[in-house]
């Protein structure tokens, strides 16, 4: 007879009662609920947007290697549902361009929250794919850029996001079996 293993109830609670006794429930409360802060966002469509992102969040665990407490998240399956509903399409570049810049460089939220925003526009860059290539902002057509944008900086993203849907192997590339669009968005559940 085998034995049981043995049961990750209790280290689960020890985590959380950690993480709300070490004044950890402000940061923890991010975690677990769907908000992105939208309202701080600059233009409107950027409001829409992160709203979009942050009602299609899905529970899931944080963590690679190593299982981490489970939060709402901004998944693949969350922007291409966002992707196909809004639409996004190439007009939004500029916007998605902006927010995902401000929230990988200037915000000083470095938090779970600008982690899955910063994660949710540069996905739905990705989506996008070839049909944004042309559209990526200079410095000279963002309207009021800040101090912290560079030409540089807006390339680097481009080349990023250009790297996640040339692989063939990336749910970003439509040579991907994987392909989070594969059949169009009429088949994005």
């Amino acid at each position: 007879m085998r034995p049981n293993p043995p049961s990750t109830t209790p280290l689960f609670l020890l985590t959380l009662t950690l993480a709300l006794s070490c004044g950890g429930a402000h940061a923890a409360g991010s975690l677990w609920q769907r908000d992105l802060k939208c309202a701080s966002e600059k233009s409107e469509r950027a409001r829409v947007i992160c709203k979009a992102l942050e009602k299609d969040m899905q529970w899931a665990g944080t963590g690679h290697a190593m299982p981490g407490l489970p939060s709402f998240q901004v998944t693949f399956k969350t922007a291409a549902r966002v992707f196909c509903r809004l639409p996004v399409r190439a007009e939004d570049i500029p916007t998605l361009v902006e927010m995902g810049l401000w929230h990988r460089y200037a915000s000083t939220d470095h938090s779970m929250r600008a982690a899955q925003l910063t994660n949710g526009t540069t996905s739905l860059l990705a989506l996008l794919g070839d049909a944004a290539k042309p559209h990526y902002p200079s410095m000279e057509a963002i309207h009021k850029p800040q101090a912290w944008m560079t030409d540089r900086k807006i390339d680097s993203l481009r080349r990023e996001i250009e790297n996640m849907t040339d692989h063939p192997a990336s749910v970003f590339s439509p040579r991907s079996p994987n392909y989070l669009l594969k059949g169009g968005c009429q088949n994005v559940p």
